[in-house]
Formats: structure tokens, sequence, C-alpha cells
């Protein structure tokens, strides 16, 4: 039986593969299919709460195991679009005559013999299509799942609702979201130089670590999708919630040819599962039949949630940016508030950012001076950062951040140093641009 991680099994009886949380794969032949995948229109979950030994433990509490799976059988209504109707029994403690090695770390054995137990404890698991098996007691680091399969396996303490889905999104076939890592020089780009995979990297896909919607693409494979556009020519889209769609635009696709596909939608909710990110406009890569991946579309701006990559984690196209793709499309996120105004071009050609504006260089006092600028026009491809001058010093600051998420630094400068002037330029993926005009520092307060 393959094994995988907080993700999914391969049943005894099928070709199939395990994963768990924290994923590790292992894939069997035809799981990396991007196929559509055939969900089914009703879920009939037993959540089975099993233990060993002379009593069972204090978690999950009957309380907290219908408090998670009630927000679980919400979330697949709704993002199904009420095309999957959820229905849940949740048993007793059910005892199992096994020890704690094969429960924790036998998925075929312990699904064996949780079922027998069941079926003397009066649940019948063939009247289910889903068997989720609650086994506090493993204390374990992951969980398990069949994928795709029936049933699941959840070893730790208060999984909460994002556990769940995940492991039944493996049920349903679904593997792991990722995000996609690139560099060229020293500078991390969105797209383009030396790009690798990050398994469990997007963390705005329930797929990975998160408690937001399947991403578009997953949504479109399991038929729950809502309206998405096919952009093929220029043009500019109102993009809703990815939440809360309703009727209007969901998503974006976007084909460019052998066989790559670019998805775009809005995320305007925070969906992370450790921390916080910053939320909005969202870009995905599929490239023929393996992953679909997040782009990395603001990079330079870790969130400091270290698993599995900090800077995917904000991940999201700011206002005003620009990525141009190798395939030379475009993308512009015009505007965010309630809906996401996308701009989409083809056969764009970037540049280097236009040069900064340096609003001020306040004297903050021992010879620190406060330099703020504004955000230049980025001509196709998001500013990665900016280098602000002090002259006559010489002392060069390297600022790295991504768009306006920073445009102001301290620029330390020997107290004893004449007046100092500042200039500021910026870098994008395709060079920098000019320096700013100089602008004389000045006391604070005093400054324009």
């Amino acid at each position: 039986m393959p094994a995988a991680a907080h993700g999914a099994t391969s049943a005894p009886d099928a070709d199939r593969v395990v994963v768990r949380h924290h994923d590790r794969v292992t894939r069997s032949a035809g799981s990396d299919r991007l196929s559509s995948l055939q969900a089914p229109s009703s879920i009939r979950l037993l959540a089975a709460r099993l233990y060993w030994g002379d009593a069972p433990p204090a978690y999950p509490s009957t309380r907290s195991a219908r408090a998670d799976l009630d927000r679980t059988a919400d979330y697949f209504e709704r993002v199904s679009r009420g095309q999957q109707r959820f229905h849940v029994t949740l048993t007793r403690w059910v005892h199992v005559p096994a020890a704690k090695e094969t429960m924790c770390s036998r998925q075929a054995a312990s699904a064996r013999i949780a079922r027998r137990a069941l079926v003397r404890a009066g649940y019948h698991p063939r009247r289910f299509n889903r068997l989720m098996l609650l086994t506090e007691q493993c204390n374990a680091a992951v969980s398990v799942a069949q994928q795709p399969g029936r049933v699941s396996w959840i070893r730790y303490r208060n999984p909460g609702m994002a556990t769940l889905v995940h492991e039944l999104g493996h049920n349903l076939g679904l593997r792991h979201a990722f995000g996609l890592v690139c560099h060229q020089g020293d500078l991390r780009v969105p797209l383009g130089g030396r790009c690798h995979s990050v398994e469990y990297g997007d963390s705005w896909d329930a797929m990975g670590h998160s408690r937001a919607s399947f991403s578009v693409p997953v949504l479109d494979r399991l038929g729950w999708a809502g309206a998405i556009a096919t952009a093929k020519a220029s043009g500019s889209y109102r993009l809703a919630n990815l939440e809360h769609p309703g009727s209007a635009l969901q998503g974006v696709r976007i084909p460019v040819g052998d066989g790559v596909t670019y998805w775009v939608q809005y995320q305007p909710e925070h969906s992370t599962q450790l921390g916080h990110g910053i939320p909005g406009v969202t870009v995905r890569r599929q490239v023929g039949h393996g992953p679909v991946e997040l782009v990395d579309a603001s990079p330079g701006n870790p969130s400091g949630i270290a698993y599995p990559d900090s800077d995917l984690t904000n991940a999201a196209l700011p206002v005003g940016s620009s990525i141009t793709t190798p395939e030379g499309v475009r993308l512009t996120t015009v505007a965010t508030g309630r809906a996401a105004t996308l701009e989409v071009g083809f056969e764009q050609d970037a540049g280097a950012p236009a040069a900064p504006e340096v609003r001020y260089a306040a004297l903050l006092g021992d010879g620190q001076y406060r330099v703020r600028w504004q955000t230049p026009a980025d001509n196709g491809q998001i500013v990665l950062g900016y280098e602000v001058t002090a002259e006559p010093s010489g002392t060069v600051t390297f600022v790295r951040s991504p768009a306006a998420y920073r445009t102001s630094t301290v620029v330390p400068v020997d107290p004893q140093a004449a007046a100092q002037t500042f200039t500021v330029r910026a870098v994008n993926q395709a060079g920098w641009s000019v320096a700013s005009v100089p602008v004389a520092g000045a006391a604070y307060g005093t400054a324009g």
C-alpha cells in the first residue's frame, strides 16, 4: 500500500495514494492526472471516535467534534455551490481491540479493525460513502486519507475544520496545493530564471495550509466553479470574491500554448491557517499535467511564517503592480475592494521601472534620516526593491520590498558629515530604474 501525508492513503483494495498531514506523498499510476473529478452529489460521513485501552480519551469531545464537522459540512455545501450535500453521523466512543501501533501506523489494518468494531457497536460503515477515524490517542503529527477513496484518519487533538476539509479533499482525489519559487540572480522573482515547486506552498488553497476555498482550477475540476472567463485577447475583468462570487465572475483562465495555463482569482479574505497573509489577486500556473502552482506575485514580502515558505504566504499581486509571464502575458491588478479589476495584456514586453519620486528626507537626529518615496510605474514587472543613496557620504541602503509595501527607510549617516541629499532607484526583474531627482535632507518637521 503506497504511503503519503496531511493528506492521502491507498485503500487496501485499490491502487490509490496515501497522504499524511505535512505530506510526504507516494503517487501511484494515474494519480497526476488533472482531468475532471467525479465528486459525489452527496457525502454521507461516518465520523467514528475510536479508543483502545480501559477508557476513552477526553478528546475529541462531542462538542468540539460536532463543531468541526458542522463547519466542514457548511464548507463543502458552500464551495460546491450547493451541488454537494453533506450529512454527518458522529459515533459515541467505540472500543477497538487493538494496540496503539496498529491503530496509529497501519492504515489498512486499522480500517478493518475499526469497521468490525463499528458493526458490533450498531453502526454500519457500508451505508456511508466516507469513513473518518478519529483517534486522538495516537497523538501524531500527521493525519492521513485515501487519495482518492473513502477513509481518512484524524490523529491529533483539535484538528479543526481546515484539516477535515483537507483530508476529505484527498478522498475526492485532490493532491496538495503547490507554490512556485523563482530566482533570477540574487533576486526572487515571480516567474523566470531558476524555479522549483514547493509542496504545500499554496497557503490560499484548502489543499495547502489554509481555511480558504479550493482554488478556481480545483473547483473547475470538481465541476463546482462559478463563472470562469477564458482570456485569449487583451481585456479587463472584474473578479468577485472567490469565497462568495454568486453569479459574478469567479476566475479567469489564460491558456498560452504548449500546455501552459494561468489562472487568476480574487481572495480578499485572510485565509492562511498559520498567521496572517496579505489577501488580494492571486495567480496560479499549470504546466501540462503537472501540479497547479501558486505564483509568488509579490516576492520579497515574507510573512514570518516559516513553513513551507514564508514568502509564498504573501503572494497576491498588489494594486497598481504587474507581472509579465515568459509567454508575454501581462497581468495587472488595477483595483480591489468588494471586487477586483484585472487587466490582461498579450504580446507584452516588460522594462525597468520608472524613476521613483522622493517625497521627503527628514533628519531624525544622531545622523539618521527618514527617507520616503512614491512607488514608480513598474513597466510590466512588479518592483522588487529600492536602493537609497546618500551623498556626499556615499551611504547606500537596499530595501527589499515589492511595490508599495515599504516605501520608506531610515538611513544612518555619520553625525559629523555634511548635509545630505538623497536619491532612490527601483529594481524589477527587467533591471534598474534611473535615479530619482535628488532631495536635500531637512530637519524633522520641515521636510516637504
